[in-house]
Parts: structure tokens; sequence; C-alpha cells
């Protein structure tokens, strides 16, 4: 019988020993970036109950998630983490005093179809902010996700910032229902698309309204009224009550949906004008503001929105993002329903097409719809590790891994466990290995700290042993002297690596 032959799944990854350091150290550089910013470390669970990301996610949401029963609950491995910050918050913080700055890290997964710079595992860094509003949170949590870019070594990267929730003050405005103000603001992106644009929104608006019955196009109705028309087809047709699982009134009540979405056609091509001249603002701060208040209305509370948007901008210099890293954008949206407010992401050289480095934006309503007994301002970030991996090795800021420095040797059985002592001793300063099983023949002990570039070896025997000390073998220099444990560890700690 052939023995089994196995392979990673796609879209995971394995980490080498360099690769894992290279990971280890960025990770610590951008965790202390936090830290030194208030951010306080929690842990998450891997598994969560499916239903927590699916409260104001996007309509992908479900397809993307990897998951299974449980005694009868749909449970999955969790695809991001500010879900799981507000159950925790909701469950154990609601009370606690404000506020709340949380820092999170660890694998995520997504079902996503592999490919470059996409994989179905993932390492996220991000930070929540919870139970603060202001211009000043929103410019905190942007600095702090730059100053941690910074802490990695990149600079050469584009800031795009929009605002959800002023796109959605000016949609308000428009004559149309709840779904399609959100059906237009989740296909805002798709507008500024070059390989989309109008005409791909346009024929999913179409879809929104298409399927009416004749008879209803232009006749408004009422619930009632339809739910019993629809019983009649029902019966005529010698049908269920009950079809595809709906009741004859839930039916009415998507087709009198459809109604009215139809007869908002007019409206929607003014909102669609509007939301085009809207995400055509793309720029510096200076060009897309004056473009951005030659289209608001006159509306204090939208005009009170654009000001503190404004306002969050003019604090980034304090955090060290010049002006030209800043490109406004009023057709960024994120994808994910929960944003209300100021959304954010920085792309590696300048380019929106080029990988996302981390992103972010403001969820003032879903703590609440979670479940919170108030609402509850919050805002937050994550970073993608994997890319910033990706950019430091593209800049060649790739992290020497901690290498090992010093090779102990014991030259026969009875002084192995003088050797596991020197080596204990000796790991108070440096790296070091013991060679296993003790050494019967020195020059094999001797090719292995060349082929591992390890700098000095350590050798116990009899004759050390009777003398109280040790030989130090300079690797390098091919020298070696006879000295106590004590003048060995200084000199392997001090002398400088290859």
């Amino acid at each position: 019988m052939a023995s089994a032959t196995f392979s990673r799944p796609p879209g995971f990854y394995d980490r080498a020993p360099t690769e894992a350091a290279e990971a280890a150290a960025t990770i610590m550089l951008l965790q202390n970036t936090m830290s030194r910013f208030g951010y306080q470390a929690i842990d998450v669970p891997l598994i969560e109950y499916a239903d927590l990301f699916l409260t104001k996610a996007g309509d992908e949401s479900v397809s993307r998630l990897f998951n299974f029963e449980l005694h009868g609950r749909q449970l999955c491995l969790r695809p991001e983490f500010t879900a799981s910050a507000a159950r925790l918050y909701i469950e154990r913080y609601q009370h606690e005093p404000k506020p709340i700055r949380w820092q999170v890290s660890g694998p995520v997964f997504r079902y996503e179809s592999p490919q470059r710079s996409h994989s179905r595992q993932f390492t996220m860094l991000g930070a929540e902010l919870i139970g603060v509003t202001g211009a000043g949170a929103d410019a905190e949590t942007i600095g702090m996700a730059a100053q941690g870019l910074f802490a990695a070594g990149l600079r050469d990267w584009t800031l795009a910032i929009g605002h959800v929730g002023l796109v959605t003050q000016l949609l308000d405005r428009f004559n149309l229902d709840r779904r399609m103000r959100r059906f237009l603001l989740g296909h805002i992106e798709n507008l500024r698309r070059p390989d989309r644009g109008r005409a791909y929104v346009e024929s999913r608006v179409r879809e929104q309204v298409a399927g009416l019955p004749p008879w209803l196009e232009t006749e408004p109705t009422s619930v009632a009224e339809l739910s019993g028309a629809v019983q009649l087809f029902l019966e005529s047709a010698n049908l269920n009550a009950r079809a595809g699982g709906r009741s004859s009134e839930e039916i009415a009540r998507r087709l009198l949906n459809k109604q009215s979405r139809t007869n908002q056609l007019d409206e929607l091509a003014r909102a669609l004008d509007f939301l085009e001249a809207l995400s055509a603002i793309s720029g510096s701060p200076e060009s897309a503001f004056a473009a951005l208040d030659r289209l608001l209305p006159d509306d204090p509370a939208i005009r009170a929105t654009a000001d503190q948007f404004r306002a969050a901008i003019d604090l980034l210099p304090a955090y060290g993002i010049a002006p030209e890293q800043i490109d406004i954008q009023m057709g960024l949206a994120r994808g994910l329903n929960y944003y209300t407010g100021l959304v954010f992401e920085a792309h590696t050289g300048g380019d929106a097409g080029a990988d996302q480095l981390c992103g972010g934006g403001r969820y003032d309503e879903f703590i609440r719809l979670l479940g919170a007994s108030a609402s509850t301002p919050a805002i937050g970030f994550a970073y993608g590790l994997e890319r910033i991996l990706s950019e430091r090795e593209r800049l060649g800021l790739t992290l020497e891994a901690a290498a090992v420095r010093v090779l102990v040797v014991a030259l026969d059985e009875a002084h192995s466990a003088e050797a596991a002592r020197a080596a204990t001793y000796l790991r108070s300063a440096v790296s070091v290995e013991l060679f296993t099983p003790p050494a019967t023949n020195l020059s094999a002990a001797l090719a292995r700290a060349n082929r591992g570039g390890i700098l000095y070896t350590v050798i116990v025997g009899a004759a050390e042993h009777s003398a109280n000390q040790v030989t130090l073998r300079d690797m390098r220099a091919e020298t070696q002297t006879v000295c106590t444990l004590a003048e060995a560890l200084t000199t392997c700690a001090q002398s400088p690596a290859r």
C-alpha cells in the first residue's frame, strides 16, 4: 500500500524559521506602537457564533465564512476582530469608564480565491477606540496606524480617506427607501471603478426592481389587499398557502417593496447623478474639500459633519503624516455596512490599486445593534501583516533572525550534565545550542558550528572539569583559550555578530 502524501490546503501558509522570526519582530514593532498610545492587548476566541459577523456586514459575508454546526448553532472561524471586540465590550465592559483602548492580533480566516495579496488565512493586528467620538479620536486612530507603518520602516504609502456618514446624510436628501439608499451606498465604489462605472450600477438597480406583475407596476395597493390577491392566485394555481417558505402576506410585502423601488426610478437617477459627482472628488485635502464645499447643500447638520471631517484631517500632520500622503476620496466606502463615519486605507506606492497595508473607520451604531444597552461611539483599524511583510521584503527591510551565537559541546557522556548547566548559564545573555549527543568526534561539532554561522564553541571534557574551566573556541579566528565560564560569557556576549 502506497504511503499517503500531504500538502497544506490552498490559501493557507507555513512560515519557515526566518519567516516566522521576521513576522514576530514586525508584530512586536506594531504592538509596541499601539502600546505607546495606551492601547491594551485583549485576546478573543478563534471561533465565534457565525451570526455575530452577519450583523451589518457586507452582503458577501456569509459565503466568506469558514462555518460549521455544533449542537444546532452555526459557528465560524473569526474573519475579523471588530465584532469580537464589540461582543466582549457588551458582555463585560459596558459600564466601565470610557474611553476604552484595546489592541488585538492573531490569525483570521476568510474563504477567498487564493491569489497574490489574498489568502484564506492571514494575520491581523488592530486597535479599537470605544466610547469616544470627535475629530480628535478619528485623527488619533489614523495617526496611530501611520506611526505603526513608520515603525515598520514603511514611508512610501498613500492614505485614502473618505466619510461614509457624510455620504449617508447626503443620500438621505433623496426620496428613496432605506434599502435603496443602502444599496446605492454599497455601490458608490463601483461608480469610480474603470471596469464598472455607472452602467454597471444602473444594471444592478434594474435587478432590484425587476419581476413585478404587470398589474402591479402602476397601481399601488395595501399589504392587506395585495395579500388577498396573492392568496387567491396561489389557490387558483393549486399551490400551497405558503410558497417558497413565505406566506401570502410576506410575498405581498416584497412585491410592494419592489413596486416602491420602481416608482423611485426618477429619484434614483437624480441620486446617481449626485453620487457620480461626489465619488469623483479625489485629491489633496485642499482641492478635495474645495470641491466638496461646492457640492454640499446649505444644511447645518451636513455642514457640521463636513467641518468635523476637515478638522480630523487638519490634525494628521501632528502625527507625522505629510499632506502629500493624504488623498481625500469621497467614493471610499470599504465594503462593510457597519461603518458610519470617517473611513481610511493606506496603500503602498501611492497607488490605490496596490497592496492595502491597513484600513478602518468609525462604526458608531454597530455596538448598539449587537445588543449594547446604549449607543456607543467607536472607531478602529487593522493592519494586514502579510502585506506589510511583503512590502518590507520588497524594500530590503527584513530583519536578521536571532542567530545561535554559542555551541556547547560535551566530549563524553560523563560530562553531559555539566555541559547542560554551562549552556543554561550562558543563555542568560546569548543564544546557545547544546550539541547532542556528546561529541565523541570534536570535528563533527566544529563542522556543525561552521555550517550554522555560530561564533563560539564551548567545550566541556575531563580536562576542563578538573580545572573548573571550559575551552572557548573562536570559530572566526580559529583560536581557542581555556577560561572560566564567566569569562566565556563575557567574551561571547560582547563580541559583535558576523
